[in-house]
């Protein structure tokens, strides 16, 4: 995939990105930051754009977290329930 560049604006700063990424996409990426330290932003009594940012990113990678330990409990128990299948299976087969 060839590289193109793409026009973001996070905290009233536009930025020229160079990715493989489809625009569109990154587009999304942006929005969703944004929306972030917007959310992150309200909450704290500071105009402190810095701050804002900082606690932001600490919130972002806190979802990052979060949804990789959801998706290893996923996992687990799907590889439970695959192994009890078998069993079941080689059960019923008498193997």
């Amino acid at each position: 995939m060839t590289k193109e560049r793409v026009s973001i604006r996070i905290l009233n700063t536009e930025f020229d990105i160079e990715t493989e990424m489809e625009p569109l996409f990154v587009s999304q990426l942006a929005d969703y930051v944004n929306k972030k330290l917007e959310e992150v932003g309200t909450e704290q009594t500071t105009p402190d754009t810095m701050k804002i940012r900082d606690l932001t990113l600490i919130a972002l990678a806190e979802e990052i977290f979060t949804l990789k330990e959801e998706k290893e409990n996923i996992k687990a128990e799907l590889d439970k329930n695959v192994d009890e299948l078998i069993l079941h299976l080689e059960s019923a087969l008498h193997i």
